[in-house]
């Protein structure tokens, strides 16, 4: 799932997704929050872009 300055919604959000799929794949793109942080803690597959490549990049 795409996530961007996430970090207030994306446990529930992957909590919810763990419940349906065996693994969860987050791209984080350039968050400046904790978002990647949080869900790889939580045990999602967590890709980084180091900056933000927008809606489409």
């Amino acid at each position: 799932m795409p996530a961007y300055n996430e970090e207030s919604a994306i446990a529930k959000t992957i909590l919810g997704a763990q419940q349906h799929a065996d693994k969860v794949l987050v791209v984080d793109d350039g968050s400046k929050d904790e978002t990647a942080r949080i869900a790889g803690a939580l045990g999602a597959i967590v890709i980084r872009h180091e900056v933000n490549r927008g809606y489409g990049g």
